[in-house]
């Protein structure tokens, strides 16, 4: 195919070159690629006809539903950049978001309808009115639709989770994107008779960009929900031949337990990948005796630059944690608190080169100065403020963020230290440690089958008396943001007031 210039080229391209191989999955509807390409001409259309221009931003509150997808290309056809954002997002973080990417416009389906209807100086449209029901398909609208806008534009805010403070939105320009998706699947490989199941939501780059790679391989993306992830995950995994699934560490959870209960086995399965939270080599372990023949592609990357590296399958097994070697064109150096470049094997904080470093974050200068930095030359540097070392291969080992490290008993360690030891034990399924900071020890939050005394033993065999947490608890659960990820502002906030029966011991001596 011609190579894209603009991101709603893919779908152009695509519907040139299939059209009539199935785009997507939703429920028991599906849609082919011209369908799709044609849908999100008329959503085009509608956006101009209510006054949407270049430049513009679109905030669209939606959840995994066809028609987000092609609002999303069709904002991209008229020079709009879309702001996705869940449906489960609070009254107050939506009033955030909309306030701070100054949007003219908000589209929301029915769920998020009571909260975006009542913003103030906004005009609300209701996400059928402009992007047609989540089962009809529309036709095909060119003619009102001609390209806007330059690779370099915007095409795209994709807000941070905000687990430092309010979300912040990261600027990606069609170009930026394009990269991105295309070097992601130069090493995934998702093949043309591949299906993709989506639980992730849109809102989540992780889950968006699920829709780019499925179109540049002319695979089938099967739109999931949070059923989907829970007790229907197997079940949906065998009745759509899912052949490839991304998850993050919560769901490769889900998958091992329905698999060890059920009597039906997703042997189709082929490929996982995982972002967001590293899974330990055990759950790895885990899930390839679940699912005999499967692949585990562990990647690593952040919103502000998409995706750094990814490992080959099952890298776990030669390179215990590690997260592979860059992407193609991307460079990545370990650099000491003065800036200067570390060897290999020293550990220090990540700097990323190359064109996935995105534009940078939206109306946010300090912030830009402080991460976004230029070379000599002129070209952009992100400090990710992420603690890494690279060995003598060039294969990258995330450390963990600036925020997760701390002192304990005069010892620099971090979380993430913490919680690897922790899933390094048999029958511990997850794990979140929070820092020691603020007049509070550090805490250790295990869902386990274990007794506490045996895990702690288990956890001191690994992490030796200096840097066990001096907290530790077992718990049934623990809480999951919209991303399937653990959520530690609500762990840590319920701390102290979780049920008074949970077991908790002093993991260290004083």
């Amino acid at each position: 195919m011609t190579a894209p210039v603009l991101l709603h080229d893919l779908i152009d391209l695509r519907a040139a070159a299939t059209p009539t191989a199935t785009a997507l999955t939703r429920h028991d509807r599906s849609w082919t690629f011209e369908q799709l390409a044609g849908w999100s001409h008329d959503a085009a259309h509608r956006l101009s006809t209510a006054g949407v221009g270049r430049g513009d931003r679109v905030l669209i509150v939606g959840a995994n539903e066809a028609s987000v997808v092609a609002l999303a290309y069709g904002a991209a056809r008229i020079g709009a950049v879309f702001v996705i954002v869940s449906d489960q997002v609070s009254p107050f973080h939506l009033r955030h978001i909309r306030d701070d990417s100054e949007a003219p416009i908000v589209i929301a389906n029915d769920t998020a309808w009571p909260s975006a209807s009542t913003l103030p100086d906004t005009r609300a449209y209701r996400l059928d009115e402009i992007a047609g029901p989540d089962g009809e398909t529309s036709p095909a609208r060119p003619e009102h639709t001609p390209a806007a806008g330059i690779s370099s534009d915007p095409v795209c805010f994709i807000y941070t989770s905000g687990s430092t403070g309010l979300p912040k939105a990261v600027v990606s320009t069609h170009r930026q994107v394009l990269f991105a998706a295309t070097a992601i699947q130069s090493r995934l490989g998702y093949r043309a008779d591949d299906t993709v199941l989506c639980c992730l939501p849109l809102s989540f780059d992780y889950g968006l960009y699920q829709v780019f790679l499925t179109t540049i391989a002319g695979s089938r993306l099967v739109l999931g929900n949070d059923t989907d992830a829970g007790p229907a995950l197997l079940n949906r995994l065998v009745d759509q031949q899912v052949t490839v699934l991304p998850l993050v560490p919560s769901l490769a959870v889900t998958l091992c337990r329905l698999v060890a209960r059920g009597r039906r086995q997703p042997s189709q399965l082929r490929m996982v990948t995982n972002t967001g939270a590293d899974l330990s080599a055990g759950q790895c372990a885990r899930l390839r005796e679940a699912i005999p023949g499967l692949q585990v592609f562990a990647m690593f990357g952040l919103t502000e630059c998409k995706r750094v590296s990814i490992a080959e399958p099952d890298l776990d097994l030669t390179r215990p944690g590690s997260v592979g070697r860059p992407l193609p064109d991307t460079e990545v150096l370990i650099v000491d608190e003065d800036g200067r470049v570390v060897p290999a094997g020293q550990p220090g904080e990540l700097v990323v080169r190359g064109p996935n470093v995105m534009a940078g974050y939206w109306k946010s200068p300090e912030l830009n100065a402080r991460r976004y930095r230029r070379d000599e030359f002129g070209s952009p540097m992100l400090f990710t403020g992420d603690r890494a070392k690279v060995d003598a291969d060039g294969y990258l080992y995330f450390l963990g963020r600036d925020d997760d490290v701390f002192k304990q008993r005069g010892i620099r360690l971090s979380t993430t230290e913490i919680e690897a030891a922790a899933l390094d034990v048999p029958g511990v399924e997850m794990a979140a440690a929070l820092p020691g900071r603020d007049g509070r020890d550090a805490r250790l939050a295990v869902c386990t089958k274990l007794e506490l005394p045996e895990l702690t033993e288990a956890l001191r065999a690994r992490l030796g008396d200096q840097k066990m947490p001096p907290v530790v608890r077992i718990v049934d659960r623990l809480p999951l943001g919209v991303n399937g990820k653990v959520d530690k502002k609500v762990l840590a906030a319920g701390w102290d007031t979780a049920d008074a029966d949970a077991r908790v011991s002093a993991g260290a001596p004083a």
